[in-house]
């Protein structure tokens, strides 16, 4: 059986999102779309006054927009940030579900482990020994979870996620299916032409309110822990090794590789594919380009790219002369030729 539309009225969202409504306050909404593709029935936002004939130009029922925006010809949600509010529309939309408590038949929970109020544990999940879950929390199915890890409340861990023993997770932590936290820091030692493992006895502390995106990885430290800040957000496929220190409301996308003992500071920002090198530390507010190679100390609120990452108009200079070196090659070997042809005389 198909699940009923939830409709809810404008001047319903309007509170939600502590807009100020304009318009027929009892439309009702059953949804939300892109600017390109809403429906009628569903509101978009607007970003900007340059997009607001998009809006009007669509099927849109009602709109959000910014607060300095002129009226328009449809219904609309006065807000300071349109995205954000659009972002609270689309979360009483969606249709993911919460599992219901409880711990499914087939997993497995060791000894002495503490469940939280709420919890819900998932097919063939694995909980260790002297494991602690917070309240709240969901443990999707074939989800690993080792000896004494512990888990805030709220947290969220989906599928095939494995945390290593003794990794610490923050309150409304979520990470995405695939991810491995807590693995063995890449660490060895050169002996006699060999490569003799160094333990990794430490951990990882993740904290409050940090996303982790499917199939990242985090290492543990050799000795003590390696951290994530709180508010910290982390996309898809990036690779924080041993001893990091990651700052807090951070954005790194998807292919950055930060390098083991590198210190992160707060707010900083790295582009799909960063690269960071071993032992630096990056300043609060340091924003880096795509495919940014970062080999050195950056100085707190500057933006880099390139590689090697320099401050970015620097950068691109640098690129633009780039392009113009085969015009150059061409003009060397004709100045070449002709210095050439003077000294060899008539």
């Amino acid at each position: 059986m198909m699940a009923m539309a939830v409709a809810y009225q404008l001047g319903e969202l309007a509170k939600l999102v502590d807009g100020t409504l304009e318009g027929d306050d009892g439309i009702e909404i059953t949804g939300a779309g892109t600017l390109e593709q809403v429906r009628a029935g569903e509101i978009a936002f607007v970003e900007s006054d340059d997009l607001l004939h998009l809006g009007e130009d669509s099927q849109a029922s009602a709109l959000i927009v910014p607060h300095h925006a002129r009226s328009c010809r449809k219904p609309l949600i006065r807000a300071a940030n349109p995205r954000f509010a659009f972002g609270k529309v689309l979360a009483v939309f969606s249709t993911r579900t919460r599992p219901e408590p409880g711990i499914h038949p087939t997993a497995v929970i060791g000894a002495h482990v503490f469940l939280g109020e709420r919890t819900s544990i998932g097919a063939l999940a694995y909980v260790g020994d002297g494991a602690v879950i917070g309240d709240d929390t969901v443990i999707y199915p074939q989800v690993h979870i080792g000896q004494e890890v512990q888990t805030g409340q709220q947290c969220a861990i989906f599928p095939q996620v494995v945390l290593y023993d003794r990794v610490e997770l923050g309150d409304r932590v979520i990470i995405h299916g695939g991810a491995v936290i807590g693995a063995d820091g890449f660490g060895y030692n050169p002996v006699d032409g060999q490569h003799e493992k160094m333990p990794q006895i430490g951990n990882v502390i993740v904290g409050d309110d940090v996303e982790i995106g499917a199939n990242s990885c985090i290492d543990r430290a050799t000795i003590t822990s390696t951290r994530i800040g709180r508010g910290t957000k982390i996309d898809n496929l990036v690779h924080i090794a041993h001893n990091c220190q990651i700052g807090e409301d951070c954005l790194i996308c998807g292919q950055v590789g930060i390098s083991g003992s590198t210190i992160v500071g707060n707010r900083v920002i790295m582009g799909g594919q960063v690269g960071v090198n071993d032992h630096i530390h990056i300043g609060d507010g340091a924003v880096f380009g795509g495919q940014a190679g970062v080999i050195s100390d950056v100085e707190p609120g500057q933006f880099y790219s390139g590689y090697p990452a320099r401050p970015h108009a620097q950068a691109m200079r640098v690129y633009a002369a780039m392009r113009k070196l085969p015009s150059l090659e061409r003009r060397v070997r004709q100045l070449e030729r002709l210095l050439e042809q003077r000294l060899e005389g008539p």
